[in-house]
């Protein structure tokens, strides 16, 4: 994290995966920090498997802008799916920005990017959690591969989120999607 950058991140899933929350987590994990942050969902179709936009920033400085993010620096792709409807997740991506993607393709690439992490989130997430959705495991690598926020800071915000038993196994799928990726 360099100081005074500002990340600018979008997330593209779809409804039941679980990103509005994750970016509010994100959001929360940096303001642990001390940094400012917000998350900005945008809400559609509101049904499961539709998909859905939602939109975060985290700076060292006060953040002046209150607006969706269309020059992100960081896409977190929780269903690579999305693009048989039509859907680019590097549109309007910055060059050089980093993509935090799910899938178990080792083969992905995705040249619109400067650098790739691919996690297979649902996997670690369906191995620790159950089926429920792949958010910790998603915000563990996005902390992996951007450093933006500490895995603690993560694993904290996490169980401020979940409170108990069900916190603490959250947080620990967190962590192992960090170490994964």
């Amino acid at each position: 994290f360099y100081p005074n950058m500002m990340w600018e991140f979008k997330f593209y899933s779809r409804g039941g995966q679980g990103a509005v929350t994750a970016a509010k987590i994100l959001v929360n994990a940096a303001i642990l920090e001390g940094k400012f942050a917000q998350a900005i969902p945008s809400y559609g179709q509101e049904r499961k498997g539709a998909p859905v936009f939602t939109y975060a920033r985290i700076s060292d400085t006060p953040i002046d802008v209150k607006a969706y993010v269309y020059r992100p620096n960081c896409v977190i792709d929780f269903d690579p799916s999305l693009k048989e409807l039509g859907i680019d997740s590097a549109e309007g991506a910055r060059p050089g920005a980093t993509l935090v993607v799910n899938t178990n393709d080792a083969s992905y690439v995705n040249e619109a990017f400067g650098h790739v992490t691919r996690i297979d989130a649902d996997k670690i997430t369906h191995e620790l959690l159950g089926e429920v959705p792949p958010n910790v495991a998603m915000l563990g690598a996005l902390a992996k591969a951007t450093d933006c926020v500490s895995l603690d800071s993560l694993r904290k915000a996490v169980q401020m989120k979940i409170p108990g038993k069900a916190g603490e196994m959250n947080a620990e799928t967190c962590a192992a999607a960090y170490r994964n990726a």
